[in-house]
């Protein structure tokens, strides 16, 4: 169960300073695109790269993202809400898989 409740953390705080790569993708030239989050809108992040910043649609993307010293794999269309939307709806889904109803 604790590694079902760290995939609903980080999907429930801010990306902002996570460590993501691109895993899968319908545009093969973002696989592999991998680097520190900068910003985040509803439908994308912007990654910094050693070569630069990248914006990269979260919709049909998987991203490896290393939270806690762990690397999960999380598919974009989970994310894919505006990041205040996100960490409500994922706050609600970790207090319900704990246990504490709202």
């Amino acid at each position: 169960m604790r590694g079902r409740l760290q995939g609903v953390e980080v999907i429930a705080r801010d990306w902002i300073g996570l460590m993501v790569e691109v895993v899968e993708s319908p545009n093969e030239n973002e696989v592999g695109i991998k680097g520190e989050v900068v910003d985040e809108t509803q439908n994308t992040l912007k990654i910094m790269t050693e070569k630069g910043l990248k914006v990269v649609a979260k919709s049909g993307r998987t991203f490896r993202v290393w939270y806690k010293c762990k690397i999960m794999r999380i598919k974009g269309d989970l994310i894919n809400f505006r990041p205040e939307d996100r960490i409500k709806r994922g706050l609600m889904l970790l207090k319900r898989a704990k246990g504490v109803w709202i």
